[in-house]
């Protein structure tokens, strides 16, 4: 008789075992969230077994006490907390264990290709009431449960992760594209003026910014600037910027000097002094040749006529530095017929080679004396070509914009 009495207390324990994996499979299944998850765990844990004192950590860039009762999480510190790592099989704690964790019984280490994911402190395991087997014998449904249950939860998590990378991912195409829309492709190309340009963002978007404006018939307004930083907040503040300048030339007829403080104080405002703006910023005269112009900070342009290459260095610091441009100067020069004025950004000259060395201004000033004749697409191809022979199939490290226009 009592032979069939233990049967009988096995089998219901069975039963009970595989019904409470059922649930917890239908649960997981029907894609419940986190939070139902771990009542129903607590539900089987507390009230089918009996456990009254339980703690679940979870990790995930650190460790986390996910459910708790019968126990504050205020009792495992961040010295034991360092120790769940290290257990890497179920362990029954001695109450003399001055390592682990007084006040309860078993500790059930959770891992997945040797990555630590829970770790779960048990204690008071309540067997006669429920009539099962001694405490060391739920230990492996314990721990097949608690693998259930985390593995759930990491899925959840690995889950919301992938979503919220692809979410990003489009977001990051779609301001790409929105870019691509901003940056100028259709220049100049007349009987005066022939204007090419080269843009490439380090990421999917950028913080570099050229334009050629067309404000009269007989002017044009040269403009390239970069972003301090890289990526979304440097491209949509230089859109931001991009709007402004474009705001402030169409609605407004502000000598230069007074342009450029208008253009320190929205960059001020909206970088919040976190960031600034290098800028190049020239109106050009077409009947003249004569163009006026402010350097705020940028890299100089270089003006290339008659076998000479002069740089445009007269201006300011950099667009959003202060709250007031301490000093500014407009800088003036000619630019006659055949002549060609480079603008470019600091990817361009910083890039590096295999040695470190930075591809520098040497190889555009060469450029200018040989191709300058050829156009405005011919001498960008000439920079280019240089540029990725230098590079030789390292990582670029900035965003690059070069703009080039040739008078005729």
């Amino acid at each position: 008789m009592a032979r069939l009495e233990r049967l009988a207390e096995r089998l219901d324990l069975k039963e009970f075992q595989l019904r409470a994996l059922l649930d917890i499979t239908k649960a997981i299944n029907n894609n419940l969230g986190r939070r139902e998850l771990l009542r129903l765990y607590e539900d089987i844990t507390r009230e089918q077994l009996g456990i009254s004192r339980l703690m679940l950590f979870e990790r995930t860039d650190a460790w986390k006490c996910v459910l708790s009762y019968g126990a504050s999480p205020d009792e495992i510190g961040p010295e034991a907390a360092r120790l769940f790592s290290e257990v890497r099989d179920i362990r029954v704690i001695a109450p003399d264990d001055p390592r682990l964790f007084t006040g309860f019984d078993v500790a059930v280490p959770v891992f997945h290709l040797d990555r630590p994911l829970a770790f779960l402190l048990i204690g008071d395991l309540q067997d006669e009431e429920r009539h099962m087997s001694p405490t060391v014998k739920h230990l492996n449904f314990i721990q097949t449960l608690t693998n259930l249950i985390v593995v759930a939860l990491e899925n959840k998590r690995l889950l919301r992760q992938a979503l919220q990378q692809e979410r990003d991912r489009r977001e990051l195409e779609l301001a790409a594209e929105m870019q691509s829309m901003l940056i100028p492709t259709d220049l100049p190309r007349d009987e005066r003026i022939e204007a090419a340009a080269w843009y490439l963002p380090h990421r999917q978007v950028g913080g570099d910014y050229y334009d050629l404006i067309v404000t009269t018939p007989d002017e044009r307004v040269i403009a390239i600037a970069d972003v301090s930083g890289k990526g979304m907040a440097a491209a949509l503040l230089m859109s931001n910027f991009q709007a402004t300048l474009r705001a402030l030339l169409q609605y407004t007829e502000e000598p230069l000097d007074e342009l450029v403080h208008d253009l320190n104080d929205k960059v001020f405002v909206n970088a919040r002094g976190e960031r600034f703006v290098t800028l190049f910023l020239g109106r050009l005269d077409l009947r003249t040749g004569l163009m006026r112009y402010v350097n705020a900070g940028h890299n100089a342009p270089l003006l290339h006529h008659g076998g000479k290459v002069q740089e445009l260095t007269t201006g300011c610091i950099g667009l959003g530095m202060l709250e007031k441009l301490p000093f500014l100067q407009v800088g003036e020069v000619t630019l006659p017929r055949g002549s060609t004025l480079l603008c470019y950004t600091d990817g361009l000259v910083e890039q590096e080679d295999s040695r470190e060395e930075p591809f520098g201004t040497q190889p555009l000033r060469k450029a200018l004396t040989e191709f300058s004749l050829a156009g405005a697409e011919a001498l960008n191809s000439a920079i280019i070509g240089a540029f990725e022979a230098h590079r030789a199939g390292l990582p670029y490290l900035d965003d690059i914009a070069l703009l080039t226009c040739c008078l005729r």
